[in-house]
């Protein structure tokens, strides 16, 4: 009986850990020829998202990790916010595809992302200032 209910407790404590990631907002990062064609399609999802069968999400404590370890040769990219809520069980927390340095949870979406569950758009343009990847990297994985 103890152990069913010890069982209880880690099963809401993870419940609760999902409502609460469920309640971020996360982000997607596209080309401006990978935004044109999403547009044209009226669903995004780029090749890197096809080949690991899931479309790559940030959230906004990871978006600094994201541009810069994987966007760092692109002067003008498009954000995109996502509700999380509009998902339910399609968007899972999981450690980083393609394993690396970043040791967080990352927001993955298995479904279909269409464009008009775009809650907000900006074009974003490289700034002037670039920190160390390993200051985004501890920055990142402390939080």
């Amino acid at each position: 009986m103890l152990l069913l209910a010890l069982s209880g407790i880690l099963l809401m404590a993870c419940s609760f850990d999902r409502e609460e990631n469920m309640n971020k907002q996360v982000y997607k990062i596209l080309t401006i020829s990978e935004w044109t064609e999403a547009k044209e399609l009226g669903e995004i999802e780029t090749a890197l998202d096809r080949s690991d069968g899931f479309i790559h999400l940030s959230t906004a404590q990871q978006l600094a990790g994201t541009l810069a370890f994987y966007f760092k040769d692109f002067d003008s990219l498009i954000l995109l916010q996502i509700n999380t809520k509009d998902f339910k069980d399609e968007i899972i927390f999981e450690k980083a595809v393609p394993a690396g340095d970043r040791s967080g949870e990352f927001p993955h979406l298995y479904g279909i992302l269409k464009v008009e569950k775009i809650i907000n758009k900006w074009e974003i343009k490289r700034d002037a200032f670039s920190l160390p990847g390993e200051i985004i990297l501890e920055a990142e994985n402390n939080l």
